[in-house]
């Protein structure tokens, strides 16, 4: 089962560095007032002890994206299971023990739930290869990074399952499957920006930054073979053996002579 967490930028994580007055850790108190502070409840206390509807009977904040996050996980479980054409609102309502009036008041169709879990992953994927990407780092380590960044999302159960729904079903939901292809290219962003740095640099000669970064993923995935077989499940020593491979091969014919 997945985490389907809120759409980057959508919110902001509540952290001991964003709030400080939850960072008991940098305050000094006296020990008449830590003692009086240890005995009053925790912060995860008195979430756990909120209530989880509001006064009007609707549910909390908090607890309407819990209930969003569960229907999220029933619907990919359903779409991996029965297919996306099979799966239906009474299936995942079910799954995510809600009512199938709940599933509506979040999501209008399963096309709507299929296409926030793409959003999600592809999201997910663009924020882990921004995250490796570092222009005064040699280019063959930037690389090896983000190509863990592909194999790692290669492999992951929802990418996969949403990726075999795609590909099925892509007669059915032609315009799905056209969000999808554009926001995969939106998660290949960055490492296109990056290619086309150094080509702007005469590090590397690439006619086209855009594709060299699909082509780069497609050498360290294998494309289909990590969607439907078992084989792609490598030791770490084989997975990074891979991924350097891709590596050598994509630099080989990208990396501008001396």
């Amino acid at each position: 089962m997945i985490d389907v967490a809120r759409r980057a930028g959508d919110h902001q994580e509540i952290t001991p560095h964003s709030c400080p007055e939850l960072n008991h850790s940098r305050m000094r108190q006296s020990p008449r007032r830590a003692k009086a502070a240890s005995a009053r409840p925790t912060t995860a206390a008195r979430i756990a002890s909120a209530p989880v509807v509001r006064a009007n009977g609707r549910p909390t904040l908090a607890r309407a994206e819990q209930i969003r996050s569960a229907i999220l996980v029933a619907a990919l479980a359903e779409f991996a299971e029965r297919g996306f054409q099979g799966a239906g609102i009474a299936g995942i309502a079910a799954r995510a023990n809600v009512t199938r009036a709940t599933v509506y008041n979040h999501f209008s169709s399963k096309e709507a739930m299929l296409e926030q879990l793409h959003l999600h992953t592809s999201e997910r994927l663009r924020l882990s290869i921004e995250k490796v990407i570092d222009p005064d780092r040699p280019i063959w380590e930037v690389l090896q990074d983000v190509g863990r960044c592909f194999y790692k999302d290669g492999v992951s159960a929802d990418a996969k399952a949403i990726s075999r729904v795609l590909i099925m079903e892509s007669d059915r939901i032609p315009e799905l499957v056209r969000q999808a292809h554009d926001r995969r290219w939106y998660a290949l962003e960055p490492l296109a920006n990056y290619f086309e740095t150094l080509s702007l640099n005469g590090k590397m000669s690439l006619d086209d930054a855009p594709r060299s970064a699909q082509q780069f993923m497609h050498l360290v995935t294998s494309s289909i073979d990590f969607l439907f077989s078992g084989k792609g499940a490598k030791t770490t020593l084989e997975q990074e053996s891979w991924i350097a491979s891709a590596v050598r091969v994509f630099l080989h014919g990208a990396l501008r002579a001396p």
